[in-house]
């Protein structure tokens, strides 16, 4: 209840924003003022159109479509974002990581940092 962060492990994105409401009801009722940093493990990412099946949960597409979705955790009250992307190689991870540096990155908000 006083820690000063929180990083829910492998929660899906639905059942932020309740869980968030809790930690903040529970450290009231504590009476913890100190500010708190919430943080989230994405979705798995695939920046493009995967040739291959990447998984259910997954985002997959363009990079202004995954941006959109990814500010999405700020409205829920997250402050940082873990992401992750699917790949099936070395090789693709890390053309996956760049694509994300270049492409998505540019349409996340930065304004608060």
């Amino acid at each position: 209840v006083r820690g000063d962060g929180w990083l829910p492990q492998g929660d899906p994105r639905d059942r932020l924003p309740a869980q968030i409401a809790r930690v903040r009801a529970l450290r009231a009722e504590a009476g913890v003022e100190e500010p708190i940093v919430i943080g989230a493990i994405t979705e798995p990412l695939y920046v493009g159109e995967p040739g291959w099946p990447v998984g259910r949960r997954t985002l997959a597409g363009k990079p202004e479509e995954l941006a959109a979705s990814l500010r999405e955790y700020a409205a829920m009250g997250v402050h940082q974002i873990q992401v992750r992307f699917r790949s099936r190689s070395v090789a693709e991870l890390t053309d996956q990581m760049a694509a994300f540096g270049a492409d998505v990155a540019p349409h996340l908000d930065r304004s608060d940092q």
